[in-house]
C-alpha cells in the first residue's frame, strides 16, 4: 500500500537540494546538516540512488554528490523506486491475480488508477519541480 514514509520525503529532500546546488562540492554530511537528515540515513538513501543511476557520489577526499542524469530526465517515479517505497495504491494491484478471486470486480478499475498514477508521478520530473 502506498504511505508517505520519512524516506520518502527525506530522499525528494535531498535530490531536490542536490539539484538546487549543482554548482556546488556537496558533502554528505553538510546535505545532513542542511535538511536536518540523519547522516546515516541519508547515506543509504543516497547509496540507493546512486544504485539507480540518479546520482554518483566521489568516496575519494571529500564525499562529494552530483547528479548522475540531466534533471529532466530523472522523475518522481525513479527517485521513489530507486529508495524501495511501494508504489501500488492498493494490494490489489500489486499482484498479477487477485487474492478475493476477483470478486470484489474493482481490479480493472484499480489496475488503470495505478497506471494513471505511475504515469504521473513518470511525468514529474526534477526540472519541473525545481523553481530557477
Amino acid at each position: 500500500m502506498l504511505k508517505l514514509s520519512k524516506k520518502w520525503s527525506y530522499a525528494l529532500k535531498a535530490i531536490i537540494f542536490i539539484a538546487e546546488n549543482q554548482e556546488k562540492l556537496l558533502k554528505i554530511i553538510d546535505i545532513s546538516k542542511e535538511l536536518k537528515i540523519s547522516e546515516s540515513l541519508l547515506r543509504r538513501i543516497i547509496a540507493e540512488m546512486e544504485k539507480s543511476w540518479i546520482l554518483i557520489t566521489s568516496k575519494w577526499r571529500n564525499w562529494g554528490v552530483w547528479l548522475w542524469m540531466e534533471l529532466n530526465q530523472i522523475s518522481v517515479y525513479d527517485i521513489l523506486n530507486s529508495v524501495g517505497e511501494e508504489l501500488w495504491i492498493s494490494d490489489c494491484t500489486k499482484w498479477i491475480f487477485c487474492e478475493n478471486n476477483n470478486n470484489c470486480n474493482t481490479t480493472e478499475l484499480l489496475s488503470n488508477i495505478q497506471k494513471s498514477f505511475n504515469w504521473i508521478l513518470k511525468l514529474q520530473t526534477l526540472d519541473k519541480i525545481i523553481k530557477k
